[in-house]
């Protein structure tokens, strides 16, 4: 079961808030979507959900087989005069889930004691965590969450950590934004980096680099300079460096040429590296989130 975008454009007040999207997204994955705010982050998920109609290019889930989607979006849609409980029995009856899944959730989710508290009467937190509670019935087979740690204390951003992990593990597509780049790092498999409505960059985070450092010093372009006249790879990252040398080597480097170092460890894939790469040199447009 996959997502296919091909050349997926949507357009909002004369600009594009998506511009040639095309990814796929497969099971069993979770998917971070990174950008600033207007990079097209919920624009992106709102059309995979079917709530918006691209203008150009096509969406294919499970190749158009009938299927569930659970989604938590920036305009959640929950009625504010309705109980926790009512909110959760209509999404079940409307996606087919017993009754018994609903007090299930309401106990996962940690809203058993408001089960009765009308949504309107909810802390932000308790509204995210029951908009999270409601796009789980059904089982979905694709779960899309925005910005699904907002207002959540370190409690609810464990729960919502271990949700996406059993998501993962039942062979769903996940696929979530988050500004806790740190929190977000911890959850995903692929980062996806999006500007101005389009894709930026794609990057596994389950690759480790198999040598080289990572430097962050008080002179990037002569220590760079300095790297490759020992013949060691190096390029810029953001303020830091990718260097192609063990860590010992880069420390020798960095002495001989009086460069002072503010950190160097081994390399890895970080996902705040990866988004100040994709973002380097760009002009972010304000775009429809």
């Amino acid at each position: 079961m996959t997502i296919d975008l091909c050349n997926v454009g949507v357009r909002g007040r004369g600009r594009p808030r998506l511009d040639d999207i095309t990814i796929q997204f497969a099971p069993a994955m979770t998917y971070g979507l990174v950008g600033p705010n207007g990079a097209g982050k919920t624009s992106l998920m709102a059309a995979i959900a079917g709530l918006v109609r691209p203008s150009t290019g096509t969406i294919s889930v499970a190749g158009g087989q009938s299927v569930v989607i659970g989604a938590v979006l920036a305009e959640n849609g929950l009625h504010p005069g309705r109980t926790v409980r009512e909110t959760l029995c209509l999404r079940a009856a409307y996606v087919g889930a017993p009754r018994s899944d609903v007090a299930a959730a309401l106990q996962s989710s940690g809203l058993e004691r408001v089960a009765r508290r009308r949504v309107g009467a909810l802390s932000l937190g308790m509204k995210m965590r029951l908009g999270i509670a409601v796009a789980l019935l059904g089982d979905p087979v694709v779960v899309l969450l925005d910005e699904p740690m907002n207002g959540l204390d370190p409690n609810g951003i464990v729960w919502v950590r271990e949700t996406v992990r059993r998501l993962r593990a039942r062979g769903a597509v996940v696929v979530i934004s988050s500004h806790l780049l740190t929190e977000l790092e911890s959850m995903i498999d692929v980062a996806v980096v999006m500007s101005s409505g389009r894709i930026a960059c794609v990057q596994s985070m389950n690759l480790q680099a198999s040598s080289g450092c990572i430097i962050e010093v008080s002179d990037t372009t002569r220590m760079i300079d300095a790297l490759t006249a020992t013949g060691e790879t190096a390029e810029r990252r953001g303020d830091r460096i990718l260097a192609g040398c063990a860590v010992a080597e880069g420390v020798r480097v960095a002495v001989r040429h009086d460069i002072d170092v503010r950190s160097i460890v081994p390399a890895s894939v970080d996902l705040e590296m990866i988004y100040a790469e994709a973002s380097a040199g760009e002009h972010i447009a304000e775009v429809g989130r």
